[in-house]
């Protein structure tokens, strides 16, 4: 319903409230231009709570009070660029929004086109009473040209053409841009507890963690709120934390929690929507329904929530969450244990390939159910395995558009269409038009950040940027392993290094037993001529995790003898002891030994194992070209070569 039939509707209703509609707006248009002019300022002018005044315009008008709020400073709006000439942005502050950006963004969901449109439209209503009568001439001198308006015509379209591609692809940039906005300039967000599975069967968990996570992908249809991720909820799994305490931990204003029981065939779950600040239960409810009715029940527990926030849903994000993922509970059940083995990152012992296989299931018994086609294209795509050993790129590639000819708003598959371009295709306008499409689909989804992050960094060198969106990442996802890596290492290269301590420092909370944390501190150590240090952290690392191709004490051997060089050339030498020869190093140790050889200046042997690495296609050559291991290599023909090779350019 336009802003016009939602406030004129109200007032008009004599006696209902006694004027209330009128007077809000009355209060509104006295307070027209103050941003802070919100929801509590409104409910205190009429004197009435938030709660109350919200639920007195549900009941009224079937809107929250911030949509009222600001589908009145719209409705001023359009009035305004009707009858002035001003710009959007002079519009924007008279009516109250702090930002432009936004501003056009709600302008153009209410109205259905910018505020830029309104004139035009004005005049197209003008000059529609004349256009009958030039429609025959105009048809003419198209359908008979003569050779040189035929040329001036083919001329004027190949000028315009890279204007329309410019254009489009800006208008594309700013729609990611804007999505990214209003997620971070919302102050609400949200954090949903591992849900509590009260039934007798252990398996029940694999659904309890379902029903948590459609939530999840139903509040990430929504604009205007930030969702962390579910990987950094899994510690909350059996906390002892008050809503408070999780909330400063995490930097959120809510928390949603749940129990979920299967009995006979039916299933209740249980809610609670909780202010985590101030530790009050907003809203709860108990739903006891058949076991078939879950997806309903997930997407009224999804939508209450975004009532019970004050969130605009339009009808198409009410569409999306209303829609149904699969109608057979067992396919989704096939699907929950694969996402779970899948997140437990073990694939060095067959847990990677077990999630495949409940994925595959799931969709032999489901050939409809999307998110199990994204789910067995990202692990295939994260496996650690070279996909071209086995020629599954393509599979990949049409996993991940089957999964969007059935649901065009995943953007989980964008992120795997934009991993597969930058890392398996080499194809980097690809991978930067899927990484910005994912964000634009999701701005709540840390992965498109995490990988687009090192995109921008590998590919682009825009540093400002990477670290930009490593941020935003770690903001929705604050104990992601990986995004916690890239963090750190993006320190150590701006020479951020206390920064950087205390992202390695993270990683081993997170993970003690992962190398790469060891690693940077050990490359940190020895940057600022802490060398003591460095081989500590080293054998640290292996006493923890006890090798199997190298001796500890001959390393220390090789530190005193020979410095850290010599740890260097021995851990090398211990590699193709272990192997025989660089060919037969795995995709991982075969660059990191590359990295090695660079870094110590052995620039020969260097990029021999880059040219075996550039053979195999490995995953890993991605990050080369601004790699600072690799910088002594830069003005090699041969480095120079690969990077031209995979469309990574050269350097200015």
């Amino acid at each position: 319903m336009g802003t016009g039939d939602n406030l004129s509707k109200g007032s008009q209703k004599k006696g209902s409230h006694d004027g209330l509609v009128e007077k809000l707006m009355n209060e509104i248009a006295s307070n027209l231009n103050n941003e802070q002019f919100g929801v509590d300022r409104l409910a205190q002018t009429v004197g009435m709570s938030r709660s109350s005044l919200h639920r007195k315009l549900q009941k009224r008008l079937g809107i929250s009070t911030s949509q009222f709020i600001r589908e009145y400073r719209l409705k001023r709006a359009l009035e305004i660029l009707r009858q002035e000439d001003v710009t959007a942005s002079e519009v924007a502050y008279r009516v109250g929004f702090s930002s432009s950006t936004y501003f056009s963004t709600s302008f153009l969901k209410l109205y259905g086109y910018t505020p830029g449109e309104v004139k035009n439209r004005i005049e197209i209503s003008a000059s529609s009473i004349t256009a009958n009568s030039n429609t025959e001439n105009k048809t003419l001198w198209l359908a008979k040209p003569s050779p040189r308006k035929f040329i001036l015509l083919v001329l004027v379209i190949l000028g315009l053409l890279p204007i329309g591609f410019y254009i489009v692809n800006a208008f594309s940039k700013a729609n990611y841009r804007d999505e990214i906005d209003i997620m971070e300039k919302s102050s609400t967000s949200i954090a949903i507890l591992p849900f509590k599975n009260l039934s007798n069967n252990k398996e029940s968990e694999y659904f309890a963690a379902g029903v948590a996570q459609i939530i999840q992908i139903h509040l990430n249809k929504i604009t205007g709120i930030k969702l962390i991720s579910d990987t950094s909820m899994a510690q909350y799994a059996e906390t002892t934390k008050t809503s408070p305490e999780i909330a400063s931990e995490i930097n959120v204003s809510h928390l949603l929690e749940a129990s979920v029981q299967e009995y006979d065939d039916r299933v209740r779950v249980i809610v609670k929507l909780i202010d985590a600040k101030k530790d009050e239960q907003i809203w709860s409810d108990t739903y006891d329904r058949n076991l078939v009715d879950i997806f309903n029940i997930q997407s009224e527990i999804s939508k209450q929530i975004a009532s019970e926030l004050e969130l605009v849903l339009s009808p198409n994000q009410i569409r999306q969450i209303e829609r149904i993922p699969t109608k057979d509970i067992e396919v989704y059940n096939l699907y929950q244990k694969g996402k779970h083995f899948f997140n437990l990152k073990d694939h060095s012992h067959g847990k990677g390939e077990k999630s495949i296989q409940y994925f595959k299931q799931a969709i032999e018994k489901d050939p409809e159910f999307a998110l199990a086609y994204v789910a067995l294209a990202t692990a295939y795509l994260f496996s650690g395995e070279n996909l071209y050993k086995d020629d599954s790129v393509k599979l990949v590639e049409e996993l991940a558009l089957k999964a969007i000819a059935l649901d065009n708003t995943i953007s989980e598959a964008h992120v795997a269409l934009g991993t597969l371009a930058y890392m398996y295709e080499w194809d980097m306008a690809k991978a930067q038009k899927e990484y910005q499409h994912a964000i634009q689909l999701n701005p709540n989804n840390s992965n498109a950040y995490i990988y687009y992050s090192q995109f921008l960094f590998s590919v682009r060198g825009e540093s400002y940027e990477a670290r930009e969106h490593i941020d935003k990442a770690l903001r929705l996802d604050p104990l992601s392993y990986v995004a916690n890596l890239k963090s750190a290492q993006y320190y150590f290269y701006e020479g951020k290094y206390d920064k950087a301590f205390e992202e390695t420092s993270k990683l081993k909370e997170i993970n003690g037993h992962n190398m790469f944390s060891y690693w940077i501190n050990v490359q940190l150590y020895n940057s600022q001529g802490f060398n003591d240090k460095g081989i500590a952290e080293l054998v640290d690392y292996f006493e923890r995790v006890p090798p199997h191709f190298l001796s500890i004490d001959t390393l220390k051997i090789s530190y005193k003898n020979k410095g850290l060089n010599g740890v260097y050339r021995y851990y090398i030498d211990s590699d193709l002891r272990a192997v025989g020869a660089p060919s037969n190093l795995g995709e991982f140790g075969l660059y990191a030994d590359a990295q090695t050889l660079g870094y110590i200046g052995d620039t020969e042997k260097a990029l021999e194992y880059l040219e075996i690495a550039f053979e195999r296609h490995s995953i890993y050559l991605c990050e080369i070209k601004y790699d600072p291991y690799f910088i002594n290599l830069r003005s090699e023909c041969r480095f120079l070569s690969i990077l031209d090779k995979m469309n990574l350019g050269g350097y200015n």
